[in-house]
């Protein structure tokens, strides 16, 4: 653990520990220690030269179960919008709700999981009839439609994550996942790192955090590649797109196949 020219009390209670930070006390030039009962207190003097070249230690922010997310009128009655967080239920996704800026917010966690859930809904094709209170799939890409006729939880809003509560989540979030081409895996790096981020460390990583990045990378998949096609267009794109890779492979002499490449469930 790194520590800025102060202190370190540990204070030990039994068999259990608990840190905190003292106030700081640069000309310290000692370990001390006593006793009184049961509770110990050290004050370890930590300089600057000393830690200069260590990494903070990163923990997983750990999230508060929400059992409220469980009420079927949640993802059409909870708060969405009211922050800096640009969405709304209303319509389809716009130019404005797909900014990387408006994206890094979801990586930085400075908006709900209901909030990310809604505009991924929105670019899926969902649309909100606000006099039903209700998700409509009358815009959805037909692969994921088939599936998924009203909107699934990508995120776990609920936060419990035992295998009950959890797994439809779970399933949704890694079928989202694998309707990203592989050119687009790395959308995060490419479109948000300009912006200051530099990915999760594995440490601080939670269901939460990585479930999050695979709904802005396919958000950014969805931007670059989806947002204001038809299906039809994206259809024909597609074919296109094997066309010219047929003919590379058959400049370079080789055959489809030839190069793996993994799987793709297309939402269109």
């Amino acid at each position: 653990m790194r520590i800025s020219e102060g202190y370190l009390i540990a204070f030990i209670l039994g068999s259990g520990t608990v840190q905190a930070f003292a106030p700081i006390r640069p000309k310290a030039n000692a370990i001390r220690s006593y006793t009184d009962g049961t509770i110990q207190c050290s004050y370890l003097r930590a300089t600057a030269d000393s830690n200069k070249n260590e990494k903070q230690e990163v923990k997983p922010d750990i999230l508060e179960p929400f059992p409220s997310a469980a009420d079927p009128k949640y993802s059409v009655r909870g708060p969405v919008g009211e922050g800096d967080f640009i969405v709304t239920r209303s319509g389809g996704p716009s130019a404005e709700e797909l900014t990387n800026e408006n994206l890094l917010r979801i990586l930085k966690i400075e908006c709900s999981d209901l909030e990310v859930n809604t505009l991924v809904w929105k670019c899926l094709g969902y649309r909100f009839d606000e006099d039903n209170e209700e998700w409509k799939p009358d815009e959805v890409f037909p692969n994921w439609k088939e599936k998924y006729p009203t909107p699934p939880d990508l995120i776990g809003m609920q936060r419990i994550y035992s295998k009950e509560v959890d797994q439809p989540s779970l399933r949704a979030n890694q079928a989202i996942v694998r309707s990203i081409p592989v050119d687009n895996k790395q959308s995060l790096k490419t479109h948000l790192k300009p912006l200051g981020f530099t990915g999760y460390q594995y440490k601080e990583l939670t269901p939460n955090k990585t479930r999050r990045a695979q709904c802005a990378n396919w958000l950014l998949f969805y931007r670059e590649e989806l947002f204001g096609y038809t299906v039809e267009e994206l259809r024909e794109r597609r074919r296109q797109k094997k066309e010219a890779e047929k003919r590379r492979l058959e400049a370079e002499g080789k055959q489809e196949g030839d190069e793996w490449k993994p799987p793709i469930k297309e939402v269109f």
